[in-house]
């Protein structure tokens, strides 16, 4: 593959420029913040020094951004280049459509600049191209990043990123509302480790709610009152506890 170019300077681009140079590919980053960027592994040029065709270039933007900077590419790029974002909500059909290649490549994982990711391999990789050459490219290059490649269309593309911000952005909250209320008793987080690490690795691609536990999935009424008891100087979070419990005596099986 010749020249891949990926434009911008937040943790997916932190990481993408390092998984592709480690994959045998020639990689430039594009960044209207260099100065932040000074230090990454990778070679770095201005907009305006583009190739006149590279191979593929990826916007590693914000969602609101996508559009906008495809359509500064379109002005500097010519219609066959293929332009991919790695947004998990938003459609291919955002990148400018001065492009006739448009696609999407999305990691499914939590990233942070800086913290290095040593199982890309274990990294589920969702791909999508609005031309067949395209999504064999993206197809091939997911296959030789991960073992875990899936050719999603945009509406299922959308849908797992609803799903997985249910299973992991959302429980990360829970994860801190359970660390305040440890910390206002002077209780160590750290006990509730491996209960939590414990019910992740339960999960086993079956239904959840069939290995639901808990108060409210035994219909314990007498514990779940004394929860909300405890909560009593918490509204919010009492009410939360009250919705979820009806979300899992609803769902659990009888």
């Amino acid at each position: 593959m010749k020249e891949v170019i990926v434009i911008g300077a937040g943790n997916l681009a932190w990481h993408l420029v390092q998984v592709l140079s480690q994959a045998g590919h020639d990689v430039s980053l594009v960044s209207r913040d260099p100065g932040r960027v000074a230090e990454w592994p990778v070679r770095v040029i201005p907009m305006e020094d583009l190739p006149a065709q590279p191979s593929l270039v990826f916007l590693a933007v914000p969602d609101n951004a996508i559009n906008r900077v495809s359509a500064h590419l379109s002005q500097l790029l010519p219609s066959d280049v293929p332009v991919v974002h790695t947004s998990g909500a938003t459609p291919a059909i955002m990148i400018h459509s001065h492009f006739e290649h448009r696609g999407a490549l999305w990691p499914i994982r939590s990233l942070r600049a800086g913290e290095e990711v040593t199982d890309w391999q274990d990294v589920p990789l969702v791909y999508y191209g609005t031309s067949a050459a395209l999504t064999q490219v993206l197809g091939e290059l997911a296959g030789k990043l991960s073992q875990l490649s899936y050719l999603l269309d945009d509406q299922q593309r959308a849908q797992l990123h609803l799903s997985a911000v249910f299973s992991n952005n959302f429980v990360t909250w829970l994860y801190q509302i359970s660390y305040e209320l440890c910390e206002q008793s002077g209780i160590p987080f750290d006990i509730l480790l491996p209960i939590i690490r414990n019910t992740a690795l339960k999960q086993d691609g079956t239904a959840p709610r069939l290995s639901q536990t808990g108060a409210a999935a035994r219909g314990d009424t007498i514990t779940m009152n004394r929860h909300l008891e405890l909560l009593n100087s918490q509204p919010e979070y009492a009410d939360l506890y009250r919705r979820m419990s009806h979300f899992i005596q609803s769902g659990v099986p009888s």
